[in-house]
């Protein structure tokens, strides 16, 4: 059966049974057929259509090769752009092989020694095992001395972050503190302009110095080390401390040194109404985390009915 057979089984439109399948798709798409005026086409009616297919030998003549090379006889723009000769190569090798070298010489060096979170100075004040291992505790004494000013030849200025909630801060808390308890805050301490040559140093605490406190900092630190993902191991805060015992441990030795004189305990009676709400507040950076209470602890939310 031929080609036009197939295509128009139900068409009137006569058998071409000479030829090649070339003639026959050239006849069925140039009928060269005169338009019937009682049709509503817009055309007049000597009009001709007529759709002319090229010369099989022209057509045999175009060769993919030459369309190929039609195509692509021009560069891309960005090929032109890119040098990727060995020399180039080898360069660009070179260079990650370099910072490679530079980051883990970094992490060896504080790992080795007892340097600062970007290992480009000593710490500046003593500090004591404490019960996070991870993190830089500093006693009671050392705080004291800080507010004193004995270490004020080596540091610039000190920020001593207090993480409880407004009423515990405004019970009574260490002199010259800032009262930061949400992710929020230490985001915009994080905005503070720091210099290099510039001792800013931090001192995190709160009631105990055992959940919130210790968050805070670590939260801050992972912050920071994103905010410099491109030039680590630089930090804004590369120096940071947790006073160890907190605000209780420091309320019962240095009295004189707090602001009003007096210690508000998180789950105080009067101040259930208070917990709930600031718990939801800081709800965003405390949500997921497992939440240990000690059984003086859970006694005492039961007594207050409260669900902490």
């Amino acid at each position: 059966m031929s080609i036009r057979t197939r295509l128009f089984e139900d068409s009137p439109v006569s058998d071409v049974t000479s030829g090649s399948p070339w003639d026959e798709i050239a006849a069925m798409l140039t009928p060269c057929q005169t338009v019937n005026e009682s049709l509503d086409s817009g055309i007049g009616s000597s009009a001709e259509l007529s759709i002319k297919l090229p010369s099989r030998r022209r057509h045999r003549s175009i060769r993919s090769g030459d369309v190929k090379r039609s195509l692509f006889s021009g560069k891309r723009p960005a090929d032109s752009e890119v040098d990727d000769s060995p020399a180039v190569k080898k360069v660009r090798g070179e260079d990650i092989q370099t910072i490679e070298k530079d980051i883990i010489h970094a992490v060896e060096r504080l790992e080795t020694c007892d340097l600062v979170a970007d290992g480009s100075r000593d710490y500046t004040l003593p500090t004591i095992p404490g019960k996070h291992s991870d993190l830089k505790s500093i006693s009671t004494d050392t705080m004291a001395n800080v507010l004193a000013g004995r270490y004020n030849d080596r540091l610039s200025k000190v920020t001593v972050v207090d993480c409880r909630y407004p009423y515990e801060y405004e019970g009574g808390h260490i002199q010259d503190t800032v009262n930061l308890y949400t992710k929020d805050a230490v985001n915009e301490l994080l905005k503070t302009p720091v210099t290099p040559e510039k001792r800013h140093v931090l001192i995190f605490h709160c009631e105990f110095s055992s959940e919130r406190g210790p968050k805070m900092y670590r939260f801050l630190r992972s912050q920071d080390r994103a905010l410099n993902q491109h030039n680590y191991p630089a930090l804004n805060f590369p120096e940071v401390y947790l006073l160890h015992g907190g605000y209780k441990a420091f309320y019962e030795t240095q009295q004189k040194l707090c602001t009003p004189v007096g210690y508000m305990p998180m789950l105080h009676d009067d101040h259930a109404a208070d917990l709930r709400h600031f718990r939801v507040k800081s709800k965003s950076w405390t949500a997921g985390d497992k939440q240990v209470k000690s059984r003086r602890y859970r006694s005492r939310i039961a007594r207050l009915h409260i669900d902490l």
